[in-house]
């Protein structure tokens, strides 16, 4: 195992960065894997959270740079459907009004992450304001994914595929519920409901 640990981080790597210009590409799965790997002391965390932060951050640079200097033309390839249109503007409004926080917390909204990356470059969001954004929110979700897998690891400690299992099961309840939060405070607001402000 301690041969093949070079590869499982370029593995990591490698996925994560096609993973933001293909978000089909289950790079989060890797990383998870890679925690609970971790946990059962086949690979250093702190050589797997290293990849996944510097992957994301390559990776989310690219997209933005690419739409930076593609620009209409390029973005209207990916995005021919109306609804997607309207979610560019969406996307782009929120950027003027939060900047950076979109930035960073776009990274945890199921394609967020490519959605902000590709709107911040064709909107010309400010490099400034974009990379320190990019890196927080790739640190955040480096350690937040890294540590699903590192809990299933502690919790099956001899089996790794199942402290895996566990580390991505959690992934998609987490991720389940908080879409489905999301939906429900929309459309409160949409019926004219009073929303509860989180704490």
């Amino acid at each position: 195992m301690e041969s093949m640990a070079g590869w499982a981080y370029l593995v990591i790597f490698v996925l994560l960065v096609l993973d933001c210009v293909i978000p089909a590409v289950p790079a989060e799965t890797s990383v998870i894997a890679g925690g609970a790997l971790a946990a059962n002391g086949h690979l250093h965390v702190a050589a797997v959270l290293l990849a996944s932060v510097t992957a994301v951050f390559i990776g989310d640079v690219v997209v933005h740079e690419v739409a930076r200097r593609g620009g209409r033309r390029l973005v209207e390839r990916f995005l021919r459907n109306e609804r997607y249109w309207k979610a560019v503007g969406w996307v782009a409004r929120l950027l003027e009004r939060h900047g950076g926080a979109i930035v960073a917390g776009g990274r945890f909204v199921p394609l967020g992450r490519t959605t902000v990356a590709l709107v911040s470059g064709y909107a010309q969001f400010p490099r400034h304001r974009l990379l320190p954004a990019l890196g927080v929110g790739a640190l955040l979700w480096s350690i937040y994914v890294v540590g699903l897998g590192y809990l299933g690891g502690n919790v099956f400690t001899d089996n790794p595929f199942a402290a895996a299992g566990l580390g991505i099961a959690l992934s998609f309840v987490l991720t389940g519920v908080t879409t489905a939060a999301r939906r429900l405070r929309l459309r409160a607001r949409r019926a004219g409901q009073p929303v509860i402000s989180k704490a």
